[in-house]
């Protein structure tokens, strides 16, 4: 609400805070933290610094690189999080079904033929880069179909996938639209913040038995 109604000096007060609003939901409902609530944090971190570099950048490449590398280093960490399941011998959906990632390749296909040629060519491969770990990450996601509970599952991949179309307008409205995108804020924002809140409280219901031999 405070970026579609609010003075810009509300929301570079406010941007910065809801990834720490987050960390302290997530860190109050897991209680005793274990590894994969360790990689799930410092997801949230480096996305905060995402999220200010970002806030900051205004054109500035250096700094949006920051921001893009910052939240590329976030997906790793929900990656190695993901694969912390509860059943390593389950349903291994990418083995049995790959073709259930056809959409998401297509998906970010088509969203790169559509944002390289309108980048400087030095942009190229970090834009590819991101992109590939991304949908990296909304993979992983859907690989813990079966091994996890259904709740578990669902929140989280639908936390990544409206992830990966947040990360989408913030491309769409920077190098298509050149910051002409209708409510551009309140559409990347909305998106970025409900799914983050999903993957985090999906995780929350995700138990392995891997965690107690970290604790």
């Amino acid at each position: 609400m405070i970026e579609f109604t609010g003075p810009p000096s509300w929301r570079q007060l406010t941007k910065p805070l809801l990834m720490p609003v987050l960390i302290a939901f997530y860190t109050l409902g897991a209680g005793t933290l274990v590894r994969r609530d360790w990689l799930i944090i410092t997801a949230f971190v480096f996305s905060w610094l995402g999220d200010l570099a970002l806030m900051l950048a205004a054109g500035n490449k250096i700094l949006f690189l920051t921001g893009l590398v910052s939240f590329l280093v976030a997906h790793i960490f929900y990656i190695n999080a993901y694969i912390m399941v509860r059943d390593r011998s389950g349903v291994i959906l990418l083995k049995r079904k790959p073709w259930l990632t056809i959409p998401i390749f297509v998906f970010l296909t088509a969203m790169l033929s559509q944002v390289l040629p309108a980048v400087s060519p030095d942009m190229w491969i970090p834009i590819t880069a991101y992109s590939l770990v991304i949908g990296t990450m909304s993979i992983f996601a859907l690989n813990r179909y079966g091994r996890v509970s259904g709740d578990s599952f669902w929140l989280v991949f639908s936390g990544a996938l409206i992830f990966m179309l947040s990360d989408s307008l913030i491309a769409i409205n920077t190098f298509l639209c050149r910051g002409t995108l209708y409510m551009a804020g309140v559409w990347i924002m909305s998106t970025y913040i409900v799914g983050q809140y999903l993957i985090a409280k999906g995780m929350l219901l995700n138990e392995s038995p891997i965690e107690h031999i970290s604790r």
